[in-house]
């Protein structure tokens, strides 16, 4: 009776695990799908040395933010030509479009500019 019940509880488990590639990854149809999809696009957290010096950053909608200046601590300093915002650095993602990486802020540039103009950052102009 337990050899029967160990045998039902294998097959369940073998029916219910998705797909072994022939490498030895698991595929699983519903990603394939939307790694498919055009729409879809793979995002991942920034390291330290990918924040170098002149590295456009965007907003997460897509707008210019500025470029890259310098670190300050786990901070980044962005400057927009115009004005310096400071951002932490958990606060960026990478992602590909059309097979070239993007850099980007989860703040978006009107929050960014509210914060700057609200925590006496001055504009670069005025330093």
């Amino acid at each position: 009776m337990i050899k029967i019940m160990l045998f039902a509880a294998a097959a369940a488990l073998a029916a219910a695990s998705p797909t072994i590639a022939q490498d030895g990854t698991t595929v699983d149809p519903a990603d394939n799908a939307a790694l498919n999809d055009p729409n879809v696009m793979t995002v991942r957290n920034v390291t330290r040395t990918e924040m170098a010096h002149g590295l456009q950053i965007f907003d997460a909608g897509g707008k210019p933010v500025g470029m890259v200046e310098r670190m300050s601590g786990n901070d980044v300093i962005i400057s927009s030509g115009t004005r310096e915002y400071t951002v932490p650095i958990t606060d960026f993602y990478a992602y590909n479009q059309h097979g070239q990486d993007y850099f980007a802020t989860r703040t978006p540039k009107a929050t960014l500019e509210a914060q700057s103009s609200t925590s006496g950052t001055k504009p670069i102009a005025m330093r």
